[in-house]
């Protein structure tokens, strides 16, 4: 029996009370990485482990096969014939960013709460509502009656905002499925990825404190390599006889000067203590934001540091400051199918005579290689005394499927169908699971033209576009298995 888009959303429908008291209990776990509870059992904390197992007990529940995999970090959630010689994998993972509560004004980031037509929580964009999408999707066809001759899996993993060693193990132990799609992008599919590179820069503060120039004591921003930062703090110790008054007077007036961003500066003991906040989001679109710790370099650097303090300042402040795209480091790319190279620097850390790092990501179409960007990056690190090197554990090069692939035809027809557009697709700045499969997309659950607010304050998904994502995951299960 062929159904008709109304029939497809009806039903899906149907599942909503069920599925938003799931979600609600899903969202309240905080699932970040947690080395200080991690063990042999639980590599990745005790966060992640409950996420993990809760999808475990609600696939049970349900009556799915369901099984830990990849060293018990990847949860399988099967149906289909267990002898099927190709498998549709559905690609989704449990763990989310930090959620800093001091930034949160509509609630806490793991206590979900529903406002008119948001659900608020760390996690419910990015992407807890979507995996629970795709797994009720599953049940709904399940309850339907449909028997797919392709196996589907549910593929839930728990390390996609870190290093990804949960799907490099799922890849070494299990395999890869034939085909199938990532719901952690958008609508509506997308075939390509950018390449994803992380640069580091490692080196020492200044040995030792000369009374005739500032001092720059400590300076941290950013604490993952895919946000962009949107707090900055730093420790100075003004020159002998300086005036104190005066130097907070022009943090006051630079802070004033730039309405977009805030800050505080404070005298303690000796030191001044600056804080600034900017505006974090995902660092796949790093032009969405304002780097906290670039702006507070850029107001350090008209000041007189020393070496190591004042390579540092002079790099983020002066080289790097509103650089998303790479025009100061010579690094200006662009394809006319997967767009601009972008740029973010999500960790700084600066401390006297000890290790201190930048850590800059960038998201690279094809055509552009890895070594080109670490060149130039080596070419205008100026007078910092530092190693440079590639991230070694994370890293991946532009993905892209053959747009005549049916995976891609499919997946653009339904969803054209349940939106009433036409055919067409997108290319990606973030990087999901689905660059994992030579024949895996992204697809879904963001909406064209809805906020992104993944890894921010106060991040939210829209409960009505639930449903809607929903039945446009059942359809293109049933499509692209039967």
């Amino acid at each position: 029996m062929i159904k008709s888009i109304v029939q497809w959303q009806q039903e899906a429908e149907d599942y909503q009370p069920e599925l938003v008291q799931d979600l609600l209990q899903f969202l309240a776990i905080p699932s970040v990485l947690d080395p200080i509870t991690a063990t042999l059992q639980h590599p990745f904390g005790a966060g992640i482990e409950m996420a993990l197992a809760y999808l475990v007990d609600i696939a049970t529940r349900d009556g799915f096969t369901v099984e830990r995999v990849a060293d018990n970090m990847v949860v399988v959630v099967d149906y289909g014939p267990s002898d099927a010689s190709e498998t549709v994998g559905v690609l989704s993972h449990v763990d989310v960013v930090p959620g800093n509560a001091a930034s949160w004004r509509t609630t806490l980031p793991f206590s979900p709460k529903i406002i008119g037509n948001r659900i608020y929580a760390r996690g419910a964009h990015d992407m807890k509502v979507d995996l629970l999408a795709s797994y009720y999707a599953l049940r709904q066809l399940r309850d339907s009656g449909f028997w797919p001759r392709r196996k589907i899996r549910l593929i839930f993993g728990s390390d996609e905002e870190s290093d990804w060693r949960d799907m490099k193990a799922y890849l070494e132990q299990i395999g890869e499925p034939t085909l199938g799609f990532s719901p952690d992008g958008t609508f509506p599919v997308v075939p390509g990825e950018k390449g994803v590179q992380t640069i580091v820069i490692k080196f020492q503060g200044n040995q030792m404190y000369n009374t005739k120039y500032m001092q720059l004591i400590s300076f941290e921003s950013g604490n993952r390599d895919n946000v962009v930062p949107g707090v900055a703090k730093a420790i100075v110790r003004l020159p002998d006889g300086a005036d104190i008054n005066k130097f907070l007077a022009q943090y006051e007036a630079y802070l004033t000067n730039l309405p977009v961003i805030t800050g505080i500066g404070q005298y303690d003991d000796g030191h001044i203590s600056l804080t600034l906040y900017g505006k974090s989001v995902h660092g796949a679109y790093p032009e969405d934001g304002l780097n906290a710790g670039t702006y507070l370099a850029h107001f350090l650097d008209q000041f007189e540091f020393t070496d190591q303090a004042h390579a540092f300042i002079e790099f983020l402040g002066n080289g790097n400051h509103q650089n998303v795209f790479g025009e100061k480091l010579g690094l200006v790319f662009h394809d006319d199918i997967m767009g601009d190279l972008t740029m973010n620097i999500g960790q700084m850390n600066y401390y006297h005579s000890a290790n201190s790092d930048i850590r800059i990501q960038f998201r690279f179409p094809i055509g552009i290689t890895e070594t080109a960007i670490l060149t130039q990056v080596q070419r205008h690190i100026g007078g910092l005394k530092a190693r440079i090197f590639k991230e070694a554990q994370f890293g991946n090069q532009p993905h892209m499927v053959d747009l005549k692939d049916p995976i891609v035809n499919v997946l653009e027809e339904i969803y054209a169908e349940h939106t009433h557009t036409k055919k067409t697709y997108k290319i990606s700045n973030g990087g999901s699971y689905a660059r994992l499969l030579k024949r895996g997309v992204a697809f879904g659950g963001q909406f064209p033209d809805v906020e992104i607010t993944s890894h921010q304050p106060d991040e939210y998904a829209l409960l009505d576009h639930i449903p809607k994502t929903q039945a446009i995951f059942a359809h293109a299960l049933h499509d692209i298995s039967k």
